[in-house]
């Protein structure tokens, strides 16, 4: 599978907590940079031999802080460059306070079929907090808006572990969301992504974290929340009614091929891993001059390999198959791996039925503890 990540690196603001490469929106900066992504994607697609793209993801920043003009050639590049099988998934994130219903018209036009809302939270209290523009209302609707446009496929990404968010907060979060029967829900732990504002601040001792337990009896009260009402947990942090798995996450969590395109992006083709300089001006001033903007570039070992295979599958509800792993590392790979389990495994993390292995609960819970243990 060959999937597709295009970076829009543009945003109302800059989040606190968020470690992505953005810069503020800017009508002209804009234009150039989408006239620099057209030259990246005629060099790097013309190398992949007029493969078909299973996925299409569109992140960022904020997407939708382009203006229709753009999407529409941003669109027009897409079917230029990337040539897509008739049933891919293409993916938009969105900001609650970018979301208009031109611009949905527009997308749902041009075959967009799956929005990713990042809504955080449904507690202004909480947003405030984590630094986001929009209100709880707003968030409502802003989802109520993209269904009635049309889109069968709707994803909210909430965030919890924020310090003072009591439990009886992202209970109501939780509930909240669920009222808007999305079909997939994303809840993920607040992490201080390395250069990110709020990082800073922890290390000064001016920001604290919840206690592990807290945070830990918030991902039990999701868990429990959202399989009772019908999403299945495919993944650490995501859950879905079945069948609306993410197709471009999963193709990352099985270690397949993808194409990273905009500045700050990552690509792995052909087990070679690379980043896009993270700076739009240094990207345009690149492409526009004939010039590599690759920032890092790296040639993964056997070794790395099997630990990236371990890392990514074992994310995943299913976890891995272990006669597949030794058939790719080796039959010592999958025996050292076993050797390591038996060893640490007195806590219940890990499970075997069969020739699959998975994570617990528990293990989901402690997942880097987890799988730190049993890396190659």
């Amino acid at each position: 599978m060959l999937s597709a990540y295009i970076h829009i690196p543009f945003c109302v603001n800059k989040c606190p907590y968020c470690g992505f490469y953005s810069t503020r929106y800017d009508t002209a900066l804009a234009d150039r940079f989408l006239a620099a992504l057209d030259i990246e994607m005629q060099n790097r697609s013309c190398n992949l031999q007029d493969r078909l793209f299973s996925s299409i993801y569109i992140g960022g920043g904020t997407p939708t802080m382009l203006s229709l003009g753009q999407f529409s050639r941003l669109f027009d590049l897409i079917e230029k460059h990337l040539p897509l099988a008739a049933d891919a998934e293409i993916t938009v994130e969105s900001n609650p306070c970018t979301i208009t219903p031109r611009t949905l018209d527009l997308l749902k036009d041009r075959g967009v079929n799956r929005f990713s809302i990042g809504v955080q939270s449904f507690s202004d209290q909480v947003l405030a907090k984590l630094g986001r523009t929009h209100s709880a209302g707003r968030a409502f609707a802003a989802v109520r808006a993209v269904r009635e446009a049309g889109f069968r496929n709707i994803g909210i990404d909430l965030i919890y572990g924020v310090p003072e968010q009591t439990e009886e907060q992202w209970q109501r979060t939780i509930e909240a969301a669920l009222s808007l029967e999305p079909d997939h829900l994303s809840v993920y732990s607040l992490s201080l992504d390395e250069g990110s504002p709020l990082s800073r601040e922890a290390r000064a001792g001016r920001f604290m974290l919840p206690d592990d337990e807290i945070v830990e009896r918030m991902y039990g009260t999701a868990i429990q929340s959202l399989e009772a009402a019908g999403l299945r947990q495919y993944e650490i942090s995501n859950f879905c009614v079945p069948g609306r798995e993410c197709r471009h996450n999963c193709n990352y969590w099985a270690r397949g091929e993808y194409l990273g395109l905009g500045p700050g992006a990552w690509s792995f083709i052909g087990n070679t891993r690379s980043m896009t300089i993270a700076d739009v001006n240094e990207y345009i001033a690149r492409m526009t001059g004939g010039i590599p903007a690759v920032g890092t570039r790296e040639v993964l070992n056997r070794d790395q390999s099997a630990a990236e295979t371990l890392f990514l599958g074992l994310r995943r509800t299913a976890g891995i198959d272990l006669d597949h792993y030794g058939r790719m590392f080796g039959p010592d790979a999958t025996k050292n791996l076993r050797k390591k389990i038996e060893k640490f495994d007195s806590s219940g993390l890990f499970q075997i039925e069969n020739t699959r292995l998975s994570l617990t609960l528990r293990g989901f819970l402690l997942s880097n503890e987890a799988l730190t243990s049993i890396l190659p």
